[in-house]
């Protein structure tokens, strides 16, 4: 058997970067919700004292025997409402036993636009949005601040410093069209991008060149060289192309290319179906960003056209490893090394976030052939 001779680290920019890594590297997206189930302990708890949910990630990723890169730290309804994002959270809005989600509706308003157009987003968010979505005073957002200033110290040390991850995820960020979407509302929005195309626009470039200095300031403070970045609305599968064509592709490329010049990878988080919409990336600079697909995309068809010149991160499904057995786990994941992997470009990883409900001897499977089939294999 072939032994490993990278780091996490060195793997991982290898699959970026389009060359041939020792074995695959391996990305779960695991979030609190995951680790705090296997444990038998409250998410209300989770949310309620942040601290406490990074120690049971880090205990989970420890007792799991670690992967090549880590996300996020715990996503809790502070850093949501710091974002500009109204949140559930159990114990809270919902029951105990609950999982936090987004609280969607028409909080932003069609005048909305004209001041985001001409402060930004963050502007926006802090002198005013922030006292619409919640009860806050600017006390509690004070204390929000700097309570996730230091959890974002402490996550930190422990996953680059202690534990020697190799994606370093250095920003996290919203899209601006999903920002938008979700403050909005959908229903809201789509009427807005078809009767008020010029306020969106307008807001969208704002919010575009906003998100590119912030990103790359942030970067450059903490070290990181990744921005992750979610989308779930601006796909062929929800928006003719048109509508992509104008108000997601052309500030797309803007963020992937400027940050690219500043040395960031930009980590496309695309849940659904973009099949429509994958030949678009080819006009991004090669190795400039990692595809991440939850599984509603066709991802062989997305390795035949993007081959090269892409970095894709793969799609076990939340129902293979919830309901699938161990064997079908095993067998996905192989065929993803085979169709995916044997030439680089490829990070395994699951379709969007691993679900709490994920049967444990799954998950070992998954990480289990990853690490093994993969050293088999090249």
């Amino acid at each position: 058997m072939k032994e490993e001779y990278m780091s996490s680290e060195e793997r991982i920019n290898a699959a970026i970067n389009l060359e041939e890594p020792d074995r695959v590297p391996i990305s779960p997206l695991v979030g609190m919700d995951l680790a705090a189930a296997y444990y038998g302990l409250s998410t209300a708890e989770m949310h309620k004292e942040p601290i406490k949910g990074l120690e049971v990630m880090l205990k989970f990723f420890d007792e799991f025997g670690g992967w090549d890169a880590y996300t996020t730290y715990p996503l809790v309804k502070p850093g949501y409402l710091l974002g500009g994002f109204k949140f559930k959270a159990p114990g809270q809005e919902l029951p105990d036993n609950y999982f936090g989600q987004f609280d969607e509706g028409e909080w932003m308003k069609v005048e909305d636009y004209k001041t985001v157009t001409d402060i930004g987003w963050s502007k926006f968010v802090s002198n005013e949005y922030i006292y619409r979505i919640s009860d806050w005073t600017p006390e509690d957002v004070d204390k929000a601040r700097k309570q996730f200033f230091e959890l974002g110290l402490k996550a930190g040390e422990e996953w680059i410093v202690k534990r020697k991850i190799g994606l370093r995820a250095g920003a996290n960020r919203v899209h601006p069209f999903f920002t938008l979407s979700l403050n909005r509302s959908m229903l809201k929005f789509t009427q807005d991008l078809y009767y008020r195309p010029e306020l969106v626009d307008a807001a969208l470039d704002t919010m575009t060149d906003e998100f590119i200095k912030s990103v790359t300031a942030q970067c450059k403070y903490n070290g990181g060289n990744v921005v992750f970045i979610p989308e779930e609305r601006a796909e062929g599968a929800i928006y003719p192309l048109k509508i992509f064509e104008r108000f997601w592709w052309p500030y797309t490329k803007r963020i992937v290319e400027s940050l690219y010049d500043e040395g960031i990878i930009s980590w496309l988080h695309l849940d659904q179906c973009w099949d429509l919409n994958i030949p678009y990336f080819k006009e991004l600079p090669r190795a400039s960003c990692i595809i991440d697909l939850d599984g509603l995309t066709d991802i062989f068809r997305a390795k035949e056209i993007l081959k090269d010149h892409l970095c894709l991160m793969s799609d076990v499904s939340g129902s293979l490893f919830s309901i699938g057995s161990q064997k079908q786990v095993e067998d996905y994941v192989k065929k993803l090394i085979d169709k995916l992997g044997v030439d680089g470009g490829h990070i395994l990883a699951s379709g969007c976030e691993v679900p709490p409900n994920c049967r444990p001897e799954n998950f070992k499977a998954f990480l289990k052939t990853g690490k093994t089939y993969q050293l088999l294999s090249i």
